[in-house]
């Protein structure tokens, strides 16, 4: 026991006091904190800006007239149009205040209006963006008019109607907002995000052991420990390592995407909940487990990294899997397939964290993935314990993936 927190003491401090890592932890949270400062920063400015530009620099508080040749515009309530629209009496006098910059121009409605539709804008200018804004309360004003003057009917006819959706099972509702993009952005983003991690993470496993094999301390450290403790010690230390960088960034993801509810609009409803962090360690921890086993099971029978990395990509096909199936476990986190995903060992560590960020998975879900992922890791563990015996062995003939999971399987 003591060797093996000797070598998982050694292994957590050479990764995180090397500057690479130092690097990664600080820049990849404060990259994105520094954008989303700059946007919160510059959207007043902004938005001051592209005021200016799609106004064309009309004066401000200066009404449009409206001449009335159809007798349908009864009424010109202040509610709707503010200080934006006045009647005038006739053309001749909206013309001439127009003219003297009392006006910005002037609307005539034509006599046939009900038969043509047609709305003649007079201005001394034209700009096509100049007038939006006014043709907009005009033809609110317009649809009041039309409507009788009824201020009960214009707010139904002006408002959208709205739909409330009843599943027929309310164990299984749905109650995302499905318009909004960030519905199927925060899960994604968390399924990319765990895939990355654990990925990476179990990647490092391999680039020790390989390294430590091509070099021969490997044979040196086993002289002297057993491989069981070797191998405990190395998974322990860099996956302690690689947890504590996970924690910081998805601590800032977690802090990031309420700050952001300050620059966009972002919805209760899609906001990742705080039980999330808590699954992301224990989810981490054991896939890491899981895939930083094979990872080392691996880099201790190829004879050096490069052969080894290039048949990493056997290893993570389950996780690619789940991306080729993102839109499926997004749409449908409670189907069958999402739920069997969540729990197979392989896939439970991304899928899971999917359906938990989106809400509603039973705890007997939860409680069947870990379950398994436990027994797989433990099952790793000896596993791959036994490859480090072998290794020997192995050292000088060319390593391939069959012999690899037959000496997993076998006794």
């Amino acid at each position: 026991m003591n060797k093996t927190w000797s070598i998982f003491k050694y292994e957590f401090y050479k990764t995180v006091s090397r500057r690479s890592f130092i690097l990664t932890l600080i820049l990849v949270p404060l990259v994105p904190a520094l954008l989303l400062w700059a946007l919160n920063s510059l959207s007043e400015s902004q938005s001051q800006a592209l005021g200016q530009v799609f106004t064309g620099g009309t004066q401000q508080g200066v009404p449009y007239g409206i001449v009335d040749q159809s007798g349908l515009v009864k009424e010109v309530p202040d509610w709707i149009v503010g200080n934006s629209l006045v009647l005038m009496s006739d053309e001749t006098t909206a013309r001439q205040q127009t003219l003297e910059g009392k006006l910005q121009g002037y609307y005539v409605v034509t006599a046939d209006y009900l038969e043509s539709g047609e709305v003649i804008l007079y201005k001394e200018e034209i700009n096509p963006l100049a007038g939006v804004e006014g043709t907009t309360i005009f033809e609110q004003l317009m649809q009041y008019n039309l409507l009788g003057g009824d201020m009960d009917l214009y707010l139904k006819y002006t408002q959208d109607p709205s739909f409330q959706m009843v599943e027929i099972d309310p164990q299984t509702a749905d109650t995302r907002d499905t318009q909004n993009p960030l519905t199927f952005f925060v899960p994604y983003a968390i399924t990319l995000f765990f895939y990355i991690i654990i990925f990476t993470s179990s990647s490092m496993l391999l680039t020790a052991i390989s390294k430590e094999k091509e070099n021969r301390v490997m044979e040196m450290l086993l002289s002297s420990v057993k491989p069981t403790q070797l191998f405990t010690g190395k998974l322990m230390g860099l996956g302690l390592a690689n947890l504590l960088q996970m924690a910081v960034w998805f601590g800032a993801a977690l802090l990031l995407l309420r700050m952001s509810g300050r620059t966009f609009s972002i919805p209760a409803n899609v906001q990742i909940p705080a039980t999330a962090f808590l699954y992301g360690v224990v989810f981490f921890a054991l896939g890491f487990t899981f895939y930083g086993s094979l990872m080392a099971g691996w880099g201790a029978m190829v004879p050096n990294l490069r052969e080894g990395s290039q048949s990493t990509f056997v290893f993570s096909l389950p996780l690619l899997f789940t991306l080729l199936s993102i839109n499926t476990l997004i749409s449908e986190p409670h189907g069958t397939l999402s739920t069997v995903l969540s729990m197979l060992p392989p896939t439970a560590p991304v899928v899971m964290m999917t359906r938990l960020v989106i809400g509603g998975v039973p705890l007997w879900h939860v409680a069947i993935a870990i379950v398994l992922l436990v027994l797989s890791d433990l099952f790793l563990i000896r596993a791959v314990a036994k490859i480090f015996k072998s290794q020997y062995l192995l050292s000088g003939s060319a390593a391939s993936i069959n012999t690899f999971f037959k000496l997993l399987f076998q006794r």
